[in-house]
């Protein structure tokens, strides 16, 4: 029966003669039959209101075909079910290619007779739950196929409204793939997670057992400088009595002799200082703290007498800011950066040394710079290396050992350092440190 809306605006009723629409199967796949075409009235010649009928009708075969066209398209399998007796009344190509059987093996069973469910009770407790919400939705449930293979599938099933009468739907997703990634993942996360505690158990031994060759080296450091420093001193105080009261019994060969075991003497204390000084920047604990650059540059100035001779010209530019570091590790820089900028230069030149301070963003970069002999490129990084030294024609004392503690006290404190030197140009250090409040 259709409403016709006439010209006059009055409704009219109608009986349709089109033959009603009818689903036809074959091979396993579902059709629509076409309707024969209407008679036409005597004298061959349709009225408006059948006119409007059959617009009505193609736009419905329309419609359908449209419909069929993404069931049968559709990547997932489709279900459709009947209300009334739970059994399937279609099935769309996928589904039967996702269980490998026919069409006739899905239409009038129930979904647990084709494995989608539990038992019969499964099934009857989703359809109580689609008459009460018109959803229901299973994330994970094991499907086998007819080849005995089981694939994990999602179902969502709506029940809805189509014309006068109650349609199921069921939409069942195959994300076999998806739980086979999931659980590769998982398994790698576990497999990483194992990895990490093995590493952190590996890393924490190692920490122990660096700790405990740090405390031996020390202890080693410490007991080697006591027993030679005893024997060290005996010798020169020895070689400075021949030498102020026997001198007149020696020629002068005896003499040169012991002047050169007073040097060698010297030279071997100060290389079991540094020794020690490096040992103490190894192990020693490292409380960072802001640091006053400028009075802690001018009190090292103070304490070594070679920087203080007046055949010295030592320069400060500007006020030096604060910087994050160890009053400790700073001293052992400055003292040797200071140091070699003075006994580094060409013999007869008086040493010139600047001392500035350059922020870098959230650091304080403080250059030290010489007029000395410079380096060359070759050596800017071997110089420092542990017992590193130049060759160069003019002999300059040395252990090798400066360079190497300033380098591993400003690593300790965070910082970095470098040089930018030329040969004959002097050479220009500096040490890199978090500024504060910058």
């Amino acid at each position: 029966m259709h409403t016709i809306h006439l010209a006059n605006n009055k409704k009219s009723l109608l009986q349709s003669t089109a033959a009603p629409l009818k689903k036809v199967r074959g091979a396993g796949r579902a059709g629509i039959s076409k309707p024969p075409a209407p008679a036409l009235p005597l004298g061959g010649v349709p009225s408006s209101v059948e006119v409007l009928e059959e617009a009505a009708r193609a736009a419905l075969r329309v419609s359908e075909m449209r419909c069929r066209r993404l069931f049968e398209s559709a990547r997932d399998g489709v279900l459709l079910l009947d209300p009334g007796t739970r059994k399937i009344t279609d099935a769309n190509p996928f589904m039967i290619e996702l269980l490998g059987s026919t069409l006739e093996e899905f239409v009038g069973k129930e979904l647990w007779e084709i494995g989608l469910l539990k038992d019969q009770h499964a099934g009857e407790e989703m359809f109580r739950v689609l008459r009460k919400k018109n959803f229901i939705c299973y994330k994970e449930l094991p499907l086998q196929s007819s080849t005995g293979r089981t694939r994990e599938v999602e179902v969502e099933a709506n029940l809805y409204q189509e014309g006068t009468h109650l349609v199921i739907q069921c939409n069942v997703r195959d994300i076999t793939a998806r739980k086979q990634v999931e659980q590769e993942l998982f398994a790698a996360k576990d497999e990483i997670s194992r990895q990490a505690a093995e590493l952190r158990q590996k890393v924490a031994e190692h920490t122990a057992q660096l700790r405990q060759t740090i405390a031996e080296m020390e202890s080693f450091s410490f007991s080697v400088s006591h027993d030679m420093s005893s024997p060290l001193s005996a010798m020169r105080g020895f070689a400075e009595i021949l030498l102020q009261d026997h001198s007149t019994q020696l020629d002068a060969d005896g003499i040169k002799y012991l002047e050169k075991i007073d040097v060698a003497a010297n030279r071997l204390d100060t290389l079991i200082q540094e020794v020690l000084a490096y040992t103490m920047v190894l192990g020693g604990e490292v409380k960072i703290e802001a640091v006053d650059l400028d009075s802690l540059v001018r009190q090292v100035i103070e304490t070594y007498p070679q920087l203080q001779t007046g055949q010295v010209e030592i320069q400060i530019e500007g006020a030096l800011p604060k910087v994050m570091g160890t009053e400790v590790g700073l001293v052992q820089c400055l003292s040797n950066l200071l140091t070699n900028a003075v006994k580094f230069i060409v013999p007869g030149a008086k040493p010139r040394v600047k001392i500035r301070a350059q922020a870098m963003g959230a650091d304080v970069r403080l250059w030290v710079e010489d007029n000395g002999i410079g380096i060359a490129p070759k050596d800017q990084v071997r110089i420092f290396q542990m017992f590193a030294r130049i060759d160069h024609p003019t002999a300059y004392e040395g252990t090798g050992l400066g360079l190497t503690i300033v380098r591993k006290a400003v690593e300790r404190m965070g910082g970095r350092m470098g040089v930018e030197s030329e040969v004959g140009q002097g050479s220009k250090f500096w040490i890199q440190l978090k500024g504060v409040n910058l």
